[in-house]
């Protein structure tokens, strides 16, 4: 349901303070061609000036996707948009079987647009040469079986983002497959077939996923028109040499190429690129600059240039600062040179973390990991060696030299402070290579954009993730899948190399990408991308809506947000995503008023309401150098805030549904670049593990000490992953995780380009 038609087109009859409001809003004023505002819009009357809160999913991978093949072969891309539009989507089970439908999941509500992303490289191949061209079922082509059980064997290096010598082997034998041109006219075909201008808007892209020496550098390519306005190849990272040359210091700089030159030969065809997973790039997204030059490094390893800055900054319009694989806005421990004050916030689905609650953390650790695990985090308690025995890299760079720790993040690796370094970078180039704005989404292998749910979370990695073992946790060998005398993981005594694997409790459930735009088509929402009126969520419905301005807002600025307007003009001030115009004589700080509004709830899903509205800032200091600071809960309940009840119920109590603010930076500089975000939370909830956990009634007492399992007496078998467990064999002991989230929406910076 639109903003327009849940909120109504009347100004409220209360305005928002600072602290909060429970106040409903008012009942819908229809909108009638007489109306002196209204406009004929593409898909009728509407309000001149005003904009609707849209929620959609721009990463989603089908069975064109190389690896969602062998985790979920049901869900094609015509599945995947049908099932953003409310339509049941199938879903596998088992360890081997990723083809046969076990049961069913659906949206509570359609998603208003949404994009099919596979992976470019190989897009196609695997369901189209195991099915012979769609001649025999998905499942029956024996070469197939052997290969889709080597990958999920493979699984360790799979989602350590390393490559085995059979993956390598199958890269170079289909790195230039004649699959990919037919499956992605096909998908063109599709996305148009399913376009429902007005009401679901679908559009073209597919995900450039350059993985080489284990940095990820993976950015969405999106079309804004139809199919005959977007090129006919996809472009891929992977060649025949990747295998013995995976170098990837040109990778980007690659893809902006393909674009200029395919695109640029289109009529009508225009692209963005919206980069995610930077957390886990090792520090090669935004790399850090070259002390002689002030520069990082850009094309051949050599400083950034003008003319590159622009084509990056023309190409990536936002970025996903949250999927499955975890938040990007900012990340415990990883603080760096960057935050100015304190900052208590940054614990929100860290999938790649330095805090582990292990003595040699960071100190800034500390105040996150106290070693409780009923109240600590969930990622201080994820134990998989390497994955998560992250270390800060000491240096960073291109072709896998971040290091010396094989398993380094830098703090440029997250959101906030890359657009903190990219305001310096304006004073050497001239401009912010690195502006983007913000957005969410799924990154789902399972065909169904859109799920991002806590409660029953169902995983997005087909037969990788359709059981409790495989959400949680459970112990391995490095032999437990050998085919003759495996080894048994439940005997410490004959199992090589015994590690718990709690990969995939680390990731979050996933998010959704808003936009504001007037109406639902493909052509306005992606103008509202390439422009940053956007906004991300953690998965509810949440909605934001920010303007800064030179001069105070008027007295109805809240109900003005409320309904996707503002106050402002290209003159006076900007909307997420947009400039603050020169600062006229005699002004002082900026005015920035922020609105925000928990989800509003489908059929049968209980929402939330909100707990705070925070304010982060990047800039530079006298010096130059770039700084962060987060101003939290300038616009707060007024409520004690309590944590959820042991069985996960949650009090609404009287925490507001809407939070409002007009506020003035207390620490502007006019001679200084900046940037503002705002970023609202929910009243705490239990993540997705816990919940899990909770309805099974799990208790970790009952973990044998001899080998930290779970006795089948117990009736917890494969719930190993609801404990914090210390020990080794014979002394195990187990805790009870209890992790909760606060479930958030990001908004779009506006930015401040001093004179």
């Amino acid at each position: 349901m639109t903003l327009f038609s849940r909120l109504g087109l009347t100004v409220f009859a209360a305005l928002l303070a600072a602290c909060g409001s429970s106040t409903a809003p008012e009942l819908p004023t229809p909108v009638t061609p007489t109306d002196p505002e209204v406009v004929q819009g593409e898909c009728g009357p509407v309000l001149a000036g005003r904009k609707q809160a849209l929620y959609g999913d721009l990463h989603v991978h089908t069975s064109d996707s190389f690896d969602a093949y062998f985790f979920n072969s049901i869900n094609g891309p015509r599945e995947a948009l049908r099932f953003a539009q409310g339509e049941p989507g199938g879903y596998p089970s088992g360890d081997t079987d990723p083809n046969t439908v076990t049961h069913f999941e659906q949206l509570d509500r359609p998603l208003d647009f949404a994009a099919v992303t596979d992976h470019a490289e190989f897009l196609g191949a695997f369901r189209t040469l195991c099915e012979l061209g769609g001649n025999i079922p998905a499942g029956t082509n024996p070469v197939c079986e052997i290969i889709g059980g080597r990958i999920r064997g493979d699984i360790r290096a799979f989602v350590e983002g390393t490559t085995t010598p059979f993956q390598v082997l199958v890269q170079t034998l289909l790195a230039e497959s004649p699959t990919e041109r037919p499956a992605w006219a096909a998908q063109k075909a599709i996305t148009d077939e399913e376009y429902r201008p007005c009401s679901f808007s679908t559009l073209h892209g597919y995900e450039f996923s350059s993985n080489k020496r284990g940095q990820m550098l993976h950015r969405n390519v999106i079309f804004r028109g139809d199919s005959s306005e977007v090129p006919d190849v996809v472009f891929s990272s992977v060649t025949p040499l990747t295998g013995i040359d995976d170098r990837n210091a040109n990778d980007e700089w690659m893809l902006f190429d393909h674009l200029q030159t395919e695109c640029g030969g289109t009529a009508g065809c225009q692209a963005l690129t919206i980069p995610h997973s930077s957390n886990l790039s090792d520090g090669r997204f935004f790399l850090p600059t070259d002390f002689a030059t002030g520069l990082p490094p850009g094309r051949d390893g050599v400083a950034l240039t003008r003319g590159d800055a622009e084509l990056r900054r023309g190409y990536d319009r936002v970025l996903e600062i949250y999927q499955h694989k975890g938040g990007s806005e900012c990340a415990a421990g990883l603080e760096g040179g960057y935050l100015e004050g304190e900052e208590s916030s940054c614990d929100f689905e860290l999938s790649k973390n330095v805090c582990a609650g292990l003595p040699d953390d960071p100190p800034a650790c500390a105040r996150y990991c106290g070693g409780d695990p009923a109240r600590d985090p969930s990622f201080c308690s994820l134990r998989q060696a390497p994955t998560y025995l992250t270390r800060i890299c000491e240096t960073a760079g291109p072709d896998g030299a971040s290091g010396p720790a094989a398993n380094c993040t830098t703090p440029l690796d997250y959101y906030r402070n890359a657009m903190a370094e990219g305001l310096s970078l304006r004073g050497i180039l001239g401009l912010n290579p690195y502006r983007q704005g913000i957005i969410a989404s799924t990154d789902t292998h399972n065909g169904t954009p859109g799920m991002a749910r806590e409660r029953a979370y169902p995983g997005h990695g087909g037969v990788l993730e359709d059981e409790p073992k495989d959400h949680l946790g459970m112990w391995d060998c490095d032999n437990s899948n050998r085919p003759i005398n495996p080894e048994d993981p439940s005997d410490p005594g004959n199992c090589t190399n015994r590690v718990f694997l709690d990969r995939a409790r680390g990731f979050g459930s996933g998010g959704l990408a808003g936009v504001w735009s007037a109406e639902n088509t493909r052509g306005q929402i992606w103008d509202a991308l390439h422009r940053g009126e956007t906004f991300g969520t953690s998965g509810p419905r949440l909605r934001i809506r920010m303007q800064v301005s030179w001069t105070p807002p008027p007295a109805d600025i809240c109900a003005k947000l409320a309904q996707g307007g503002e106050s402002v003009t290209a003159a006076t001030g900007a909307v997420m995503g947009g400039d603050l115009p020169p600062r006229p004589a005699g002004a002082g700080a900026p005015y920035i008023s922020v609105w925000a509004m928990q989800d509003l709830g489908g059929a049968g899903e209980a929402t939330l309401p909100l707990q705070a509205i925070d304010l982060i800032k990047g800039t530079l200091n006298a010096g130059g150098e770039p700084k962060v600071r987060a101003y939290e809960a300038v616009a707060h309940t007024s409520h004690p805030v309590q944590r959820p009840a042991p069985d996960c119920s949650v009090a609404p109590g009287l925490h507001p549904e809407q939070l409002c603010l007009t506020w003035q930076d207390p620490d502007f500089h006019a001679d200084r670049d900046a940037y503002w975000y705002a970023r609202a939370r929910e009243i705490p909830s239990c993540r997705w593990s816990t919940q899990l956990c909770v309805s099974k009634g799990v208790d970790c007492a009952a973990l044998s000490p001899a080998n930290g399992i779970f006795p089948a007496e117990s009736g917890f078998a494969g719930y190993e992953g609801c404990c914090r467990m210390e020990g080794e064999p014979g002394s195990f002991t187990g805790k009870n995780i209890f992790a909760t989230l606060e479930e958030r929406v990001w908004g779009s910076p506006v930015w401040y380009e001093s004179q």
